[in-house]
């Protein structure tokens, strides 16, 4: 999910509230004082589902009682259950999390996790939620090339595009053309100019393909989906900060957050890293594998469980 899907949908309708209430089981919310049963939920993108499914395996394996209710809905669903105790955990991206408790709008504690983190604890501690250690996976917007393109032109990073931007087109989703992690940041952060806009899908097939056969020159992606990685693109790193520091971070609420909890966890997220993900997104989008599946399958082999 890129953070364009991220922090747009902005407001869940009581429909959708009570929808997420219904699905889950109140029963699950009580538990014993050292073993709470913890409920975890994630929104409808399957890098979540995977890692929600991580945390679950790691916790029933320390001895928790886990229910995973994965696909919830957007973000604009997922944090107000978190806030009303209708789930008691989810994986989310520290920076984009930051921008949606924001009101939507880009904040400069979003950049880094230094800054991120202790926004995150001080804006949901009212709602008597928290947030645990940072993973070292990152899933943010990537702006890729063809290997080839990036030998020809020497493209390393995002302002080694400028002389050649007005010659190249970019590809991203439709909301790209107004959402500031992709063309107006380009334009006002790194002075490019591209000569047009090929609107696609969001970081999917069309995406992939329109680079490889040349339709674009340069399009968005995600860092951790393994488009990347599969095709051998190039992607130019971001070297004045466009994009938010969103490495995925156990958002939790204080109720369930104890030692033993966060110890599990915070493990978890040591081991976490963007190449990591990426090859676990690999095997669901590609292999087709299920995400519970795949999250079972690493854990045993990273010896987690």
């Amino acid at each position: 999910m890129t953070k364009l899907r991220r922090v747009a949908a902005m407001t869940a309708t009581a429909f959708a509230t009570v929808a997420v209430a219904a699905a889950l089981n109140p029963a699950t919310f009580a538990g014993g004082a050292t073993k709470p049963t913890i409920t975890i939920g994630s929104t409808n993108f399957e890098e979540q589902t995977i890692v929600a499914n991580l945390y679950g395996d790691v916790l029933q394996h320390a001895g928790y009682s886990v229910k995973v209710e994965p696909s919830l809905g957007t973000r604009a669903v997922v944090v107000p259950a978190l806030e009303k105790g209708q789930i008691d955990l989810e994986p989310d991206y520290a920076g984009s999390l930051v921008d949606f408790l924001n009101s939507g709008k880009t904040s400069p504690a979003a950049t880094n996790l230094s800054t991120a983190v202790p926004f995150l604890k001080s804006h949901l501690s009212k709602y008597g939620v928290t947030v645990l250690n940072a993973s070292l996976a990152l899933d943010t917007n990537v702006f890729a090339v063809t290997q080839a393109t990036a030998e020809k032109y020497h493209l390393t990073t995002l302002s080694s595009l400028k002389p050649y931007a007005d010659k190249f087109i970019l590809g991203g989703p439709p909301e790209c053309r107004t959402f500031f992690g992709c063309l107006p940041g380009l334009e006002k952060v790194y002075g490019l100019h591209f000569a047009g806009f090929k609107s696609l899908d969001e970081a999917g097939p069309l995406s992939v393909a329109a680079l490889k056969n040349g339709e674009v020159q340069v399009v968005e992606l995600f860092s951790s989906n393994g488009a990347v990685l599969e095709n051998h693109f190039v992607a130019l790193t971001d070297n004045k900060h466009l994009e938010g520091a969103t490495y995925i971070i156990p958002v939790i609420r204080k109720s369930v957050d104890t030692a033993g909890v966060a110890k599990v966890l915070n493990k978890l997220s040591s081991e976490l890293t963007t190449a990591q993900i990426e090859v676990l997104n690999l095997e669901v989008t590609t292999k087709k594998e299920s995400p519970a599946t795949v999250a079972s399958a690493w854990l045993k082999k990273m010896g987690l469980v």
